[in-house]
């Protein structure tokens, strides 16, 4: 008995632990969801929120119930119909009070409403992220929602190539997080002469060139490298539709030194060969 004790226990505590890692903020004034793993924001989503101020409720808040296709009791429309409002995915909040079917983040089949004021105090998300965060979210995980000046937005970079200032598409630029340079996979990559190639199904990009091939994952930490893997201090993001990589594993990887200036959050690669 005192084993089976333990053993559940520790089972416990490891799956709060490892709930703890993952956090959602939810920014009203913004409309924008926030995926944060390990004190990293890995992701950023558009979300839609109240159409009054206090239909979304602010403060922090856990998940508590996670539904495939929920059913719409309002209007008594089945889960999975293309006329139910809450969309593929439902992750409840125990927000007021309440048990995790009263406020929710969720789907919708309207996508047009995203970015909007319109709920009647959800949380709404495109039909695809919700299913990406469905995945990526365990039950009691963190979920805080403020209304203030968005302060998770990454600083921008500036990355200089070979001498060469590189810009980029609006929205997709290189940033800092943490001290780290995330930089935009495929136009770096590009710049370097490389060819990127996408697996949707696998969320992984190829990059071919300089005698490498480079795989990288969404939301890994690992990349591979010639069919070797090799551990990255940042996990790859995608933000804006876009993946983002520490600049060093990139650079490292295809040959290039790195140096950095703080003051005017500048990193300079050069080519060794």
């Amino acid at each position: 008995m005192v084993f089976l004790v333990l053993i559940f226990l520790l089972l416990f505590s490891s799956s709060v632990q490892a709930a703890d890692t993952i956090k959602i903020v939810i920014n009203k004034k913004v409309n924008k969801l926030a995926y944060i793993k390990n004190g990293e924001v890995t992701r950023i989503f558009p979300v839609a929120t109240g159409r009054q101020p206090d239909y979304t409720p602010e403060g922090s808040f856990k998940v508590v119930r996670k539904v495939v296709n929920p059913y719409y009791n309002k209007l008594k429309i089945p889960g999975g119909s293309p006329r139910n409002p809450l969309g593929v995915r439902w992750l409840g909040l125990d927000a007021r009070g309440t048990s995790g079917g009263t406020y929710g983040i969720h789907g919708t089949n309207n996508p047009g409403s995203i970015g909007k004021y319109v709920s009647s105090g959800c949380i709404r998300m495109h039909n695809s992220d919700v299913i990406w965060l469905y995945d990526h979210t365990p039950i009691y995980t963190p979920v805080e929602i403020i209304n203030r000046e968005w302060d998770l937005e990454q600083r921008p970079a500036t990355v200089v190539l070979d001498g060469k200032t590189l810009s980029f598409d609006r929205g997709s630029g290189a940033y800092l997080v943490n001290s780290r340079v995330m930089v935009p996979l495929r136009a770096l990559a590009e710049e370097m002469g490389c060819k990127v190639t996408w697996n949707g199904e696998r969320e992984e990009a190829v990059v071919t060139g300089r005698g490498k091939v480079l795989a990288f994952r969404a939301d890994s930490a690992v990349m591979t490298a010639d069919g070797r893997t090799v551990k990255m201090d940042v996990p790859v993001a995608l933000k804006n539709q876009r993946m983002f990589v520490h600049v060093r594993a990139i650079a490292d990887a295809l040959g290039y030194r790195v140096s950095w200036d703080g003051k005017t959050r500048t990193v300079v690669l050069r080519s060794v060969y």
